[in-house]
C-alpha cells in the first residue's frame, strides 16, 4: 500500500500534467518557434532579416501614400484612446451606479450583462442589420431628413468607403461588462464605515465617485487601463466580424492576421513576416506598457485596506 504522503503527491503530479503540457506545448514551443520564424529566410530557412525589412518598408511606403500599415496603426491608436479615455471611465461610473445601487441600476445592469450571456457573433450580426441598408439607424434617419446617399442605401453604413469607418468608431463605444465585473469586485473591499464616513462629511454622487471611490480602487483602474492599451494591439474580432477590415477600418491585429490566414489557405504569403511583426510589435508596446504602468501608480499612491 502506497503512503498517504506519495498519493498526495501522484495526485498533485496528475493535476498538474495536463497545464504544464499545455503550457509547454500552446504557449512556450508556439511562441519560440514564433521568434524561430521570423529570423528564418522563406525560401531557404537560413537566418534573416527579410522579414524586418519588409515590414518596415511598407511602413515607409505607406506612412508616404497613405496604405494599409498606416491606416491599421492610425485605426488602432483611435480605438486605444477611445478605450482608455472614454469607454473607462464611462465603465466605472456605470459600475458605481450598478454597486451603489442609485435610480436607473436595473438598466444598467441588463444592459451591460445582456452582451456577454448574448455573446459577441450574435451581437455583432444585431449590429449589422442596425446599420445595414434596410436597418432601422437608415429608415429612420430617411423619414427624419437625412440625406444618406445611394451608398449607403444600397450597402448600408458598414459597406462603403464614406460611412463605414466613422459607423464602425461609434457602434465600438461601451462598457465592458468583464471590466464591470472586476471593478465591482475592487468597490466589494471598501469598508461600509467609509461610505458612511461620506455621507456624514456631504459627499454628493460625484465627490464620493471622485475623492472616495476612485482612490480607492486605482490600483484596479490602473491595472485595466494598461491593459487596455496592451491588448487593443491584438485585438481583431470585433473588426473581422463587422467589416473584416474593409472600408479603412482594418486594425494592427486584422492586419497581421490576414497574413497568417493568407498563409493557410495557401496563398503566397511567409509566416515569418506576422512572426516579424508581432516581435516589433512587442519592442515597441512593452516599454510603453512599463511607462503608462508606471504613470498610473504616480497619478494616485495604491491604498491598502
Amino acid at each position: 500500500m502506497l503512503k498517504r504522503k506519495t498519493k498526495n503527491n501522484i495526485f498533485v503530479i496528475c493535476l498538474l500534467v495536463v497545464p504544464t503540457a499545455h503550457f509547454l506545448v500552446f504557449w512556450l514551443y508556439v511562441n519560440f518557434s514564433s521568434l524561430l520564424l521570423g529570423f528564418r529566410n522563406s525560401a531557404t530557412g537560413a537566418f534573416s532579416l527579410e522579414h524586418f525589412t519588409r515590414f518596415f518598408d511598407a511602413v515607409k511606403q505607406d506612412f508616404a501614400e497613405g496604405g494599409g500599415v498606416k491606416t491599421a496603426i492610425g485605426n488602432t491608436l483611435i480605438t486605444t484612446a477611445k478605450t482608455m479615455f472614454f469607454d473607462m471611465p464611462l465603465t466605472i461610473l456605470a459600475t458605481y451606479v450598478l454597486f451603489r445601487k442609485f435610480f436607473g441600476h436595473m438598466f444598467f445592469r441588463v444592459a451591460f450583462y445582456l452582451p456577454g450571456i448574448i455573446g459577441d457573433v450574435i451581437i455583432v450580426g444585431m449590429t449589422s442589420y442596425i446599420l445595414g441598408a434596410n436597418g432601422p439607424v437608415v429608415v429612420w434617419g430617411q423619414k427624419l431628413g437625412i440625406d444618406w446617399g445611394f451608398d449607403v442605401f444600397q450597402t448600408g453604413l458598414l459597406g462603403n468607403s464614406r460611412t463605414a469607418r466613422p459607423a464602425f468608431f461609434l457602434t465600438a463605444i461601451g462598457v465592458s461588462g468583464g471590466m464591470v465585473i472586476l471593478l465591482t469586485g475592487a468597490l466589494s473591499r471598501i469598508p461600509k464605515d467609509l461610505f458612511d464616513y461620506g455621507k456624514l462629511e456631504g459627499l454628493g454622487f460625484f465627490k464620493e465617485l471622485y475623492y472616495l471611490i476612485v482612490p480607492l480602487i486605482w490600483s484596479t483602474i490602473g491595472i485595466m487601463w494598461v491593459m487596455s492599451f496592451a491588448g487593443s494591439w491584438g485585438d481583431y474580432s470585433r473588426v473581422l466580424l463587422l467589416t473584416n477590415g474593409a472600408y479603412d477600418t482594418e486594425n494592427f491585429g486584422i492586419y497581421m492576421m490576414k497574413y497568417t490566414i493568407g498563409y493557410a489557405r495557401g496563398a503566397d504569403v511567409a509566416l515569418g513576416y506576422p512572426a516579424a511583426i508581432g516581435m516589433i510589435l512587442t519592442v515597441v508596446v512593452l516599454p510603453v506598457t512599463l511607462f503608462l504602468r508606471w504613470i498610473s501608480n504616480k497619478l494616485i499612491r495604491p491604498v491598502e485596506f
